[in-house]
């Protein structure tokens, strides 16, 4: 069965949208990776067909391996012109392969290399799907813990997926534990297992860079209310609604939208620390 995809974008009303050379040099390095009984050749003329067929160009079988390995690179770049129908082009030359008793990558494989390199596509139940791109995930710095960055890096990559519910977890992990640290950094009290929620309402109250008092100051205290009655739920979630525990999971759309409200939250606090209080004046 071949992938499916809208119409518009199979078949796109003017410029097609184009993959990232990036992701087009990680798609070739995992068809290197590709093998099974069948002979190596074979693998990469299976991809060659079906790049082909997306750029138009009247397919021909190679002399050699080299010659074939040479051939595919080069017409891969010329399909990747149309990402999705580059993307359908390896989903379907996998499950050809696959068919053949190949060991063939997962669609996770491909969603990652997607996701990775910021090309807004990804597979879902067999179906091709343009995505936003969402919030983009907060700044990693030097104040930021390991294992913050660590759950930053999970959510990242798992943010927009089939497996995005893992991501509220990641995400929840990694605010909590950056609200948290912040407090302790500026000697600022929490109890005991203190939650992201009350971490926050601390922070805004104690540390000078958010304590909104400039132009519409009122508008933007209610805005950070809402943040704060936000992470609440964020927290619920987490617990009642991702992997973190046996629950019943978001669908990727609910999943990924509590994911990009935390990098919103998380950025924000970032954005006014690096500002300082100043501006505040």
């Amino acid at each position: 069965m071949s992938l499916q995809m809208a119409s518009e974008l199979r078949f796109p009303m003017g410029d097609a949208t184009p993959l990232s050379n990036r992701a087009v040099d990680n798609f070739s390095s995992l068809i290197q990776r590709v093998s099974g009984t069948t002979s190596q050749q074979h693998i990469i003329e299976v991809f060659k067909q079906k790049f082909c067929k997306v750029s138009g160009e009247r397919y021909a079988r190679s002399s050699s391996l080299d010659w074939a390995e040479s051939d595919m690179a080069r017409q891969a770049q010329d399909a990747a012109e149309d990402a999705p129908n580059f993307i359908a082009a390896i989903y379907d030359a996998l499950k050809e392969l696959e068919r053949s008793n190949v060991t063939v990558p997962t669609v996770q494989h491909i969603n990652q290399i997607l996701i990775a390199n910021q090309d807004h596509f990804q597979i879902i139940n067999d179906q091709l799907i343009q995505t936003s791109g969402g919030v983009a995930a907060p700044e990693v710095t030097e104040s930021i813990s390991t294992s913050v960055i660590r759950a930053l890096g999970d959510a990242k990559a798992l943010i927009g997926t089939v497996d995005a519910s893992s991501a509220i977890d990641r995400a929840h992990t990694a605010l909590h534990g950056y609200l948290v640290k912040l407090c302790t950094d500026n000697q600022i009290n929490l109890p005991n297992d203190s939650t992201a929620s009350k971490a926050f309402k601390e922070l805004r109250k104690l540390h000078p860079a958010l304590v909104a008092s400039g132009h519409r100051a009122q508008e933007v205290t209610r805005v950070l209310n809402s943040f704060a009655a936000s992470i609440d739920a964020f927290s619920t979630l987490r617990n009642h609604a991702s992997l973190a525990h046996v629950n019943d999971l978001l669908d990727v759309p609910e999943a990924t939208a509590n994911v990009n409200a935390m990098y919103t939250v998380f950025r924000y606090i970032q954005d006014c620390i690096q500002r300082g209080p100043s501006n505040f004046v």
